[in-house]
Formats: C-alpha cells, sequence, structure tokens
C-alpha cells in the first residue's frame, strides 16, 4: 500500500511539472525536456527505480504555490514508508527554493523537523525547531515536536521551559504531561536529598495538573522520610478517594504509615471500607492480615468467602498457605503440587497493563514504555489481577 502510495505521488507530482511546462509560455524545445522527463520518471517508477524517479522529481519540478503540497505529501509519504533519507531530501530542497512565503517555510521547516526526529537526529531537530518557531502561526505544533523530543532525551527541565514558551499548558493533555515532567524533577530532587527543590517541582506540577495522583504520591514519600506518618497517610489516601484504581499501589506505604502510628483499629477500618466500595485482592489479603491476628482460621474463612464473589490467583494462593498450616501431611503434599501450578502462573502474568496500548509489566510505572502516554499504567483487575 505504501508502494502504490508513494507510485501514484511521484506520477501526480512529475505529471503536474508536465502539465505546468505544458501551460507555460516557453519555447518548444524546454517543452520537448519536460516530457522528456516525464516519461523517463514513469520509466524509473515501472522499473521500481523510486531513487532515481525521486531526483528526476526534484529536478524537473519547480517549487511553487501550487505545487508545494505535492512535495510536502511525498516526503511525508517517505517518512511514513521508513526511508527517512529520502524524506529529508525533499524537504530541505524545499527550503532551498527563492520565493516561499514565510508560512511556507515554516511548514517545510516543520516537516523536516519530523525527519530528523523519525530519523533519531534529535538534536538537529531540537535546532531547527527553536530558530524557525517565530515564523509560525501554530505555536502548539512547534511545542509538541519540541515536547515529544525533550521527553525522549529525559531533559525535563527544558521540557518545562518549552511548556511555558509556548503556552501549552492550557491544552489539558499537554497539561499533565507538563505535570509529570515536574513530579520527574521532583523524584530526581528526592532521591538526591534535595527536599526543597522536590517540593518547588511538586508545586510547579500542581499548579499545571492539580488533579495528577503522582504529586500526592511524592508528597507522601516526603513526609514518610521525614517521619510524619500521620500526615503521609493523609496524603495515600487522598490517592484512593482520587482514583481508586490505584489503591494496590499505595496500600504498602500506608500499611507502613498506620503501623508507625500505632493504631491498627483505624487501618482495619480503612480496610473494610475500600473493601466495601473498591474491593480488590491486595486490600482483601492486608485485611486477611489483620484477621489473622485473631486466628488463621478468622482470616481463612474471610479470603473464602471474599474468592466466592471475586476469584483471583494471588488470593488462592494466600488461602493455600494458610490451609497448609494445619493440613495433615497428606493433604500438604497435594496443596503443594496445587500451590506450584497456581505460583507459576501469577508469576508469569503482569500485574499491571496500559489502558491505551495495552502494553503489561510487573510494576507501576506513570509512563507507558511502549506507547509514551502518562497516568494511564493501572493494576490489572480480574481472575489473574486484583
Amino acid at each position: 500500500m505504501a508502494d502504490l502510495l508513494l507510485l501514484g505521488l511521484l506520477v501526480a507530482a512529475i505529471g503536474i511539472g508536465w502539465l505546468m511546462g505544458r501551460r507555460s509560455q516557453q519555447q518548444s524545445t524546454s517543452a520537448n525536456l519536460v516530457d522528456e522527463r516525464y516519461v523517463r520518471g514513469l520509466n524509473y517508477l515501472l522499473n521500481h527505480e523510486t531513487d532515481a524517479a525521486l531526483d528526476l522529481f526534484i529536478d524537473s519540478l519547480e517549487v511553487n504555490q501550487h505545487n508545494l503540497a505535492t512535495h510536502l505529501a511525498l516526503g511525508n509519504a517517505f517518512r511514513r514508508k521508513g526511508e527517512v533519507d529520502k524524506a529529508i531530501h525533499i524537504h530541505q530542497n524545499l527550503l532551498n527554493q527563492p520565493g516561499l512565503t514565510h508560512g511556507q517555510l515554516a511548514q517545510a521547516q516543520l516537516e523536516l523537523a519530523h525527519d530528523f526526529s523519525k530519523a533519531g537526529l534529535l538534536d538537529r531537530a531540537e535546532q531547527l525547531l527553536l530558530e524557525s518557531a517565530g515564523f509560525s502561526p501554530n505555536k502548539e505544533i512547534w511545542g509538541r515536536l519540541l515536547l515529544d523530543i525533550y521527553q525522549r532525551e529525559k531533559d525535563w527541565d527544558k521540557a518545562l521551559q518549552v511548556g511555558r514558551r509556548f503556552q501549552l499548558q492550557t491544552m489539558p493533555d499537554l497539561a499533565i504531561r507538563l505535570s509529570h515532567y515536574a513530579c520527574e524533577l521532583a523524584q530526581q530532587y528526592i532521591h538526591d536529598d534535595n527536599e526543597q527543590l522536590a517540593k518547588q517541582q511538586l508545586q510547579e506540577a500542581k499548579r499545571l495538573a492539580a488533579d495528577n495522583p503522582r504529586i500526592l504520591f511524592l508528597q507522601a514519600q516526603i513526609l514518610m522520610r521525614n517521619e510524619d506518618y500521620p500526615a503521609a497517610a493523609k496524603q495515600l489516601q487522598l490517592i484512593a478517594q482520587q482514583d481508586p484504581h490505584l489503591i494496590p499501589v499505595i496500600l504498602a506505604d500506608l500499611a507502613s504509615c498506620y503501623d508507625h502510628i500505632g493504631t491498627p483499629e483505624a487501618w482495619f477500618t480503612w480496610l473494610e471500607q475500600s473493601m466495601a466500595e473498591h474491593p480488590s485482592t491486595s486490600a482483601m489479603l492486608a485485611k486477611a492480615e489483620q484477621l489473622r491476628q485473631q486466628s488463621d482460621a478468622a482470616a481463612a474463612a474471610y479470603v473464602t468467602k471474599e474468592l466466592r464473589k471475586r476469584p483471583s490467583v494471588k488470593g488462592f494462593n494466600y488461602l493455600i498457605d494458610l490451609h497448609m498450616l494445619w493440613a495433615s501431611d497428606a493433604a500438604k503434599e497435594s496443596l503443594e503440587a496445587l500451590q506450584g501450578l497456581t505460583v507459576a502462573l501469577e508469576q508469569t502474568k503482569p500485574a499491571y497493563h496500559c489502558k491505551q496500548c495495552g502494553f503489561a509489566s510487573s510494576q507501576m510505572q506513570w509512563q507507558c514504555p511502549t506507547c509514551h502516554q502518562w497516568d494511564t499504567t493501572k493494576p490489572l483487575y480480574g481472575l489473574r489481577g486484583e
């Protein structure tokens, strides 16, 4: 399909050149030259010599307002096909043509920047975009491509600068991206024990997208490092209210907070409420662990009741562990064989997946490594998940 598209574009492009040559008031020798080039171009295409056809097309077809779109479309087709060098050739040729308006030059520069980015020449794409952004009436397109470049380079500070320069925070889909960039910087500062700068970045992240749950998560980390466990617990509970799907992600930290606070009754109450409103296997097992302080039998009875309503492999593994505590030797052997199968099943299945592209992983990631979208990875629910 891509080859057919390129064939059609080249035929149309050279045909336009031929027609324009016909219409022009030039000498007959010049018209004959156009006819000759048109025939040669068709021969190249029919023999699948696209490189030769492309060179002929660029040499023979004068760039003007009537055929600029054809040049751009042909370059874009080559880029989508993966032949970036040909796309660069076409778009660089456009920049060398006289008589183009500022807007047309900006359009060619943008396409060339896309070519460079696709080829992995990020520094050249960045330089071209920064130099030519002033000529474009649509700063959003420039800003988006620069954000993509800085995101690939993980240069979060430059990405935020571009966001401010082009006012990209006014677009909701970019506001959440920019907020995560600030969170990336905050996380780096937390790792470097620079709490003051981390807090500044979190304030910026909140200004960009106040509903970003990662802000609360990082604030809770800072509070836990300072041993302010009551405040950290409140931040984690706000995450659960804001996005209940993230409850399995925060449970370990929240359990640690309640353990340091020394209020197991409050922790148990919160788990009961969580199971009533937003049930998950992780919350069920956390509640079962609290019930084990009464007896293993009470925990087993609770897990059995919950599994009848919401079966999960992780829950079955926990229940098998409990039954093995008081099972006979013969029963233990059977339970161990069964558990070997269920544990293998649990370990081979991912715990998280991206809602955008379906990428699955065993760890929580704020940015999907496949589609590169932010805040789309959530815990899996169902028999093999939560």
